[in-house]
């Protein structure tokens, strides 16, 4: 007994706690599109974020936090998803969870096995820590238990055995046990006539073989260096026609298609990170806004609660379909319906849907990268399809500078958005239908910024521009681009809303890479230009597909446009400065082509062009490139800036 007092007050070792998430996605590599194939696995969360977890659990285990909010923490490089510690689950923070593969088991790895380094079931693992709890196999003495008990003897069916210190595990039945080597070191063993066909590893101090377990595990090596990223470029992505598909088919997901865009993103970061022209602090990430999930447009189910006339004759889309070729009418009814319920009178909430998920996520961002602001970090906005249009509407009534007036949440944004990216717009039909016009915000765009008042003039005449947010067609934004799929049949191109006849001229910019050369080969050496130097480009010289031929030919068949006599250089003048302080390249019509394969067909490649933006890797390299170069016209690429046929300017 004494010898026992002469122990009690040795301190328990210290012990690496190894936490885990089981994913089919890494956490910490989000160059990786998609995720793996095949069943979920264990993975580890990084150093950095292995300490967050232990600390939160420690606080929550001795009951020091009490709001609930308060037992969440946020994980991964980007800082995109949050664990929460009662329920030892891990989901995304800025979006909903859309399936089973979105919210993840996770696992506080206090016992591991030796060789894997991976954690025990939590069942297994809390009867392994019972029993440690009960030998207290780290004290010194431990092994001279051992010894003794192994020395000892009982009397068991009417035969002396060996008493041997084990903690056997529920259910008895499998007679399965835990042999504790020290205060590191345990084997699980099995017993009875099965443990002789059972492999193991033996023990060292005494005649017992089992699989061996840690109580710690090994950090991380020292590359582990995924500390938080520092970002400084925020994308809200909003979709547009097509969501109500996610509903039914998990792969249109608009939440998965947006990590595959994010995953294209960075690479092309990575791609592009040692090149001169990019700024060294660039750090994108890119949100989805799922609007379209919260308004539900089904007359019927509007109704249907209420005291109708019984007379009254109610039905729905799903009523007045025909039966025939299902799938096409599936996308027609599902996808096409949305343009004319966005004109009809649910315009205002939809609007207000956006506006409220995009306040929303923003505000949540805020709150988790408290210093984004502080830094001047960029909010940028990608529209697809109907989703740019919703955009267009609700920048055109933004205030310039929020910080200039009271904005209301409802229908304005929190914050300066710096560029509006359009992919595979109508936004041109919507403004052909309110005989409006894309003209710059007074405020805002090109010539506000200093370093480019040696390629653009501040001071222009009144009609230039418009101040204000009361017309529509003038967005409180820095730099306006129009990015569509040659083939896809919902993109209408922007360049001509803001003149159309000098826009006759313009060919859009092919964003194909012509080469892999870099960013620096392609900017122009002298920076002396005159503007007129300025806007032209490379694309005359892109690749010429049947297709893009056909386009150019029809974009520059009218010769009289050339002829001197018939020229209005006050509106050319007006016309390029209006395109230039909209976009530094003084283009906004950029497009691409995608590899269809060995069968080029137009009408089949229109099937899948409008949802091709989010797997392209000519567009998010354009992207890249756009929003990570240098600020100011003198570090545009020459390939995109825009080109005029007529250079008499």
């Amino acid at each position: 007994m004494d010898q026992e007092n002469g122990f009690e007050n040795e301190l328990e070792p210290e012990h690496r706690v190894q936490w885990f998430y089981l994913s089919k996605f890494d956490l910490y590599d989000e160059t990786v599109i998609g995720e793996s194939k095949g069943r979920s696995h264990w993975r580890r969360f990084s150093n950095y974020d292995n300490e967050a977890l232990e600390i939160k659990f420690d606080e929550v285990n001795r009951k020091l936090i009490t709001d609930v909010n308060a037992k969440n923490v946020i994980v991964g490089v980007s800082r995109l998803h949050v664990v929460n510690i009662p329920t030892l689950t891990l989901k995304p923070l800025y979006w909903a969870s859309t399936s089973s593969t979105d919210t993840l088991a996770v696992s506080r790895g206090l016992w591991v096995y030796a060789e894997s380094q991976l954690p025990l079931a939590a069942e297994l693992a809390e009867q392994v820590e019972t029993g440690y709890q009960y030998f207290l196999p780290w004290r010194t003495n431990w092994q001279q238990k051992v010894n003794r008990r192994l020395s000892a003897t009982k009397t068991v069916g009417g035969r002396e055995v060996h008493v041997k210190p084990r903690w056997y595990l529920e259910p008895k039945s499998a007679n399965q046990f835990i042999h504790y080597e020290d205060g590191y070191i345990a084997l699980l063993c099995k017993g009875g006539i099965s443990s002789i066909f059972t492999k193991g590893t033996p023990s060292k101090k005494s005649n017992v073989s089992g699989i061996p377990i840690m109580r710690h595990c090994k950090e991380n090596g020292t590359e582990d260096r995924k500390r938080p990223l520092v970002v400084s470029d925020l994308f809200f992505v909003v979709h547009g026609i097509g969501q109500k598909r996610s509903e039914s088919e998990e792969r249109y997901l608009f939440t998965k298609t947006c990590s595959v865009f994010r995953s294209l993103i960075q690479r092309q970061k990575v791609n592009l990170r040692h090149d001169p022209l990019m700024r060294e602090d660039f750090e994108p990430q890119v949100l989805p806004v799922n609007w379209r999930s919260k308004i539900h447009f089904d007359f019927y189910h509007n109704y249907i609660s209420e005291e109708v006339d019984p007379d009254l004759n109610l039905f729905n889309l799903k009523d007045i379909e025909i039966e025939s070729i299902p799938s096409v009418r599936r996308i027609i009814g599902d996808v096409m319906s949305d343009i004319p319920y966005y004109m009809s009178h649910y315009k205002g909430a939809i609007t207000k849907s956006v506006v409220q998920e995009i306040n929303s996520i923003y505000d949540r961002w805020c709150e988790c990268n408290p210093d984004f602001v502080e830094r001047k970090g960029r909010c940028y906005i990608i529209g697809h399809s109907l989703g740019s249009a919703i955009v267009f509407d609700i920048l055109s009534r933004q205030p310039t500078f929020v910080k200039e007036v009271e904005t209301l949440p409802e229908i304005s944004f929190k914050f300066d958005t710096t560029g509006f990216f359009c992919l595979g717009a109508p936004v041109g039909f919507f403004l052909l239908l309110n005989q409006a016009s894309l003209i710059p915000r007074k405020g805002r765009g090109t010539s506000r910024f200093s370093n480019n008042s040696k390629y653009t003039r501040k001071n222009v005449p009144g009609y230039y521009v418009h101040e204000g947010n009361d017309l529509y067609g003038c967005l409180a934004v820095d730099c306006f681009y129009n990015i569509y799929n040659f083939y896809d049949p919902v993109a209408l191109r922007m360049n001509p809303t803001v003149d159309a006849s000098y826009s006759k001229g313009i060919l859009p910019t092919d964003i194909n890479p012509q080469t892999n050369t870099g960013l620096l080969q392609l900017i122009r050496k002298s920076r002396s230009n005159t503007d007129s130097d300025l806007v032209t480009h490379a694309a005359a010289k892109a690749v010429e597909t049947p297709d893009v031929r056909s386009f150019q030919a029809e974009s520059t068949d009218d010769d009289s446009f050339f002829e001197l006599e018939t020229r209005d250089f006050r509106r050319e003048r007006r016309a390029l400065w209006q395109l230039q302080e909209l976009n530094e390249n003084a283009q906004l019509d950029y497009v691409f082509v995608e590899n269809t394969g060995l069968i080029k067909s137009k009408y089949l490649s229109m099937l899948s062009a409008h949802s091709s933006y989010w797997r392209s890797e000519p567009l998010t390299r354009f992207l890249v490139i756009e929003t990570g170069r240098k600020f100011g016209i003198a570090n545009t690429v020459q390939t995109f800036r825009g080109k005029h046929n007529s250079r008499d300017l």
